[in-house]
């Protein structure tokens, strides 16, 4: 194994966490893009509550988040060797795991909310 395919590059942490982001947002927008070219209301409006219901939403934000705990933040926060902790100018590191925390906690903090009743899905037509 050779020394650089031991380490773990912040950017390469920080393009997990996008990613995972990104494949969030065009989940939630692909019924959106459907109403550009639909006509039936009604088929349009079962698309939407079939697509948005809260247990497939929190089906993909988990997997989400296992996929950046796995591939961005246990990386970073796990280093390569113990000597690694006291290089210096960790700094773009040290945000990138604190930005995989933060989306950890926030996905955590909006599913607790969708299953207390806090916060609902707003679907994109009224039923």
């Amino acid at each position: 194994m050779s020394a650089s395919s031991s380490t773990h590059s912040a950017g390469r942490s920080l393009a997990v966490l996008l990613a995972a982001g990104a494949l969030l947002w065009t989940w939630w927008q692909i019924p959106n893009w459907y109403r550009l070219g639909a006509v039936d209301a009604r088929q349009l409006t079962a698309l939407v509550q079939l697509w948005q219901q809260p247990w497939l939403l929190a089906l993909w934000v988990t997997g989400a988040n296992a996929v950046v705990l796995y591939r961005a933040t246990l990386p970073l926060a796990l280093p390569s060797s113990p000597g690694s902790l006291l290089d210096t100018g960790r700094l773009l590191p040290g945000l990138v795991f604190w930005l995989c925390v933060g989306f950890h906690l926030l996905s955590l903090a909006g599913l607790v909310l969708l299953a207390t009743g806090w916060l609902t899905l707003q679907p994109l037509w009224p039923r």
